[in-house]
């Protein structure tokens, strides 16, 4: 299981980074896309396990247009999306049948569903766009790996205070330490060795914040997966499980990364 995981990541690393700097962006689109749509399944199969196909495909094309309104770049498309998907779903929360109760808290899971790996895979549209913008990226994905692998290794073998034992009882405060540790060095490698125009402060200081917020991603796809009562998200991925199981610490990360990300363009 050990060794799959290190071919699985490797091989998903490669395809990564190749698809980053030599995708157009019409291409990156379209592949962004594809793993919100990824996502939205595993979400639905966790949340919202009694979802009927029809509403499946509208939770698919809204979280398709949250993605192309930051795509558009212009925040009049964002807050009409917004809009126009607050509007349909309080009309099918009034349209469903069965108790009251139930359906304002299927109502809640959708929307957060929709807002949830869709708006947040969507700020890799919007790194594209700044200047350097897919050194940005994979930036990100170095700080966000780096804080993976260093707190899986350091909570197996030194982690002994359990960090959310309710959530996830694996995880521990040494591992979680070690996240915070493993996403500076995985930020500050990647800017002495490709990325020498990010200052050193700001460099450390997004790792760090890389650190605690992936953390908290990982902990609330825990949260996810343990009111669902499984292991996994998904069986996407040999060795890691599915899609969420996978990007669930990136997704938190990636406003953070943007908007120091504008701020230094």
């Amino acid at each position: 299981m050990h060794r799959q995981r290190w071919i699985s990541g490797l091989l998903i690393a490669l395809g990564v980074i190749l698809i980053v700097l030599f995708a157009p962006l019409w291409l990156f689109l379209l592949i962004i896309l594809g793993l919100i749509c990824l996502a939205q399944q595993e979400y639905f199969a966790l949340a919202l396990p009694g979802l009927s196909a029809l509403q499946k495909i509208w939770g698919f094309l809204l979280s398709a247009l949250v993605a192309l309104s930051f795509y558009a770049g212009r925040s009049e498309c964002f807050l009409g999306i917004i809009s126009l998907l607050l509007f349909i779903l309080i009309i099918l929360t009034l349209r469903e049948k069965g108790d009251l109760p139930p359906r304002l808290e299927k109502m809640h899971r959708m929307l957060l569903g929709l807002l949830y790996a869709p708006f947040f895979l969507s700020f890799f549209l919007l790194l594209n766009k700044l200047n350097a913008g897919r050194l940005w990226i994979l930036f990100a994905l170095a700080a966000v790996y780096g804080g993976d692998i260093v707190a899986f290794y350091v909570g197996r073998n030194w982690g002994k205070r359990k960090l959310a034992p309710l959530i996830s009882p694996g995880k521990t405060i040494e591992g979680g330490i070690g996240a915070v540790g493993g996403s500076v060095a995985g930020a500050l490698l990647f800017k002495f060795l490709f990325f020498a125009k990010v200052p050193l402060g700001p460099a450390v200081v997004i790792g760090l914040g890389v650190g605690v917020l992936g953390q908290i991603g990982d902990l609330f796809e825990s949260l996810l997966k343990r009111v669902a009562q499984v292991k996994d998200s998904g069986a996407l991925i040999p060795g890691h499980g599915g899609l969420l199981d996978r990007i669930d610490s990136v997704l938190l990360s990636l406003p953070w990364v943007y908007f120091w990300a504008w701020a230094l363009n």
